[in-house]
């Protein structure tokens, strides 16, 4: 029985030395903590489900390199926001269309700037671009985990390059409207729990109320948690009491786990 379960026990304790390496890379993909932990584990449970497949062992890291960012690619494709890159390719030929270099450099300092442009690229070219010039892969490392070919691999290379300055370049009324906010919708959204609990610094709590107070879709969505945490916590008994025989051996259970 020990002896059958090794190999599984083995494994497992590849995946489990593999998920820090693996977090790590979808940080620097999709430029968000919960995301990218979500991939990553995503990844090992496919792994491990799927681990009758891998033939050679020595290949694991790779192929959950592969997974991850195909899982990656997958997600990323719900965006309704993209730029065409048909229609940037039109901008880029045309020898009369510029940006201005100042400009473009000043948003790619700036952190939300850099990650909104970068959410504008579709994934394939987005991921090629991250992978290449953020995490420092070659092409050719590049085309083996996407699983697309070398000359395939260097054109989304090149049409996310130029998609990522376009994007940082535009100053459409979208991007005005969305500058004039003083937080993104998600980023006030992800502090949205902790304003509630009073756990914010003065100025991130600052910072949310603004936000707030001009948004249009964020106040509903913070008034309905407020109500839900409401109902929820008339669900509490004050009076209950676990008995003490019934709070032991729970203990003792939990003991063995």
């Amino acid at each position: 029985m020990d002896e059958a379960a090794a190999p599984g026990d083995a494994f497992a304790t590849a995946l489990a030395a593999e998920l820090p390496r693996l977090v790590h890379l979808a940080a620097r993909l999709v430029r968000d903590e919960d995301l990218a932990e979500d991939c990553a584990q995503e990844t090992i449970v496919g792994a491990w489900r799927r681990r009758d497949q891998l033939r050679d062992p020595a290949a694991l890291a790779a192929w959950l390199r592969r997974s991850l960012v195909n899982r990656v690619i997958d997600r990323a494709r719900a965006s309704h926001d993209e730029l065409d890159i048909d229609a940037v390719e039109a901008d880029w030929r045309d020898d009369h269309w510029s940006v201005a270099p100042d400009r473009v450099l000043e948003r790619a300092e700036l952190r939300d700037e850099l990650e909104d442009a970068l959410t504008r690229l579709p994934a394939v070219y987005r991921v090629a671009v991250l992978l290449h010039d953020a995490v420092g892969w070659t092409a050719a490392e590049v085309a083996a985990a996407t699983g697309a070919g070398l000359p395939a691999t260097k054109q989304r290379l090149r049409r996310g390059r130029m998609m990522f300055v376009s994007a940082l370049a535009d100053d459409d009324a979208r991007r005005r409207a969305s500058e004039a906010q003083p937080l993104r919708c998600w980023r006030a959204r992800r502090h949205v729990s902790g304003y509630l609990d009073g756990d914010l610094d003065a100025a991130t709590k600052a910072a949310v109320e603004a936000h707030l107070e001009t948004c249009p879709t964020c106040p509903p969505l913070y008034a309905s948690l407020v109500g839900v945490r409401a109902t929820l916590g008339g669900l509490r008994d004050p009076d209950s009491v676990v008995e003490d025989a019934i709070a032991r051996r729970v203990r003792e259970r939990l003991s063995t786990l």
